[in-house]
């Protein structure tokens, strides 16, 4: 019987296999990118974070001088409208909870994992093939890692969940908190509405 961080860390493996082999996919996937007009809200969250690679890692930062993880995270969703709470453990409860699979994770999607001080206190954005992009305790940086990586096994290994924390429009040029959909949701719509939205 597979402990479920056994059957997280295979499923994640296979997504991050199926992305690398795929290379026609893929290649299809950034032609169909750049050909549209406007870039999804995704990407600009996305580039939002690259900004900051190589900015310092400090335990509680939460401005452009220095970034913790959940800091850096929080930051930059902010720029796109969307208001996350400080810490990783309260990030870990917002939007929608993902399970992985084969072609399950999305940019901008919030991977925790499990570190001496909890289940889910670190945060990192899922950067699109097999990357994540997060400030770093152990590089002192705010830096991308490949989940292929020897590195990233370490990861793969202390993943604890994945949380979807954006609710995209139809062509997927504005965001809102995924947890906003509750709110203004009827009290007649069915729960497996939510779930539908991708």
């Amino acid at each position: 019987m597979l402990s479920i961080v056994s059957a997280v860390s295979v499923n994640l493996i296979a997504t991050i296999a199926s992305t690398r082999t795929d290379s026609g996919r893929t290649v299809a996937a950034s032609e169909e990118t750049r050909a549209r007009s406007s870039i999804t809200v995704e990407r600009r969250v996305l580039d939002t974070a690259r900004r900051y690679l190589g900015t310092r890692y400090r335990m509680g930062g939460a401005k452009p001088g220095a970034f913790d993880c959940s800091g850096l995270v929080r930051y930059v969703f902010a720029k796109h409208g969307v208001a996350l709470p400080r810490t990783a453990r309260e990030q870990s409860t917002v939007g929608r909870r993902v399970v992985v699979g084969p072609d399950s994770l999305r940019v901008g999607d919030l991977l925790f994992f499990r570190t001496p001080r909890g289940r889910a206190s670190h945060v990192a954005m899922y950067a699109g093939n097999g990357r994540i992009i997060h400030a770093s305790a152990g590089s002192r940086r705010v830096r991308y890692d490949d989940l292929a990586s020897p590195r990233g096994r370490w990861f793969i290994e202390h993943l604890t969940e994945v949380r979807r924390v954006l609710l995209l429009t139809s062509d997927r040029s504005e965001a809102t908190l995924l947890s906003e959909l509750d709110k203004r949701r009827a009290p007649s719509t069915p729960p497996g509405h939510a779930a539908t939205v991708q």
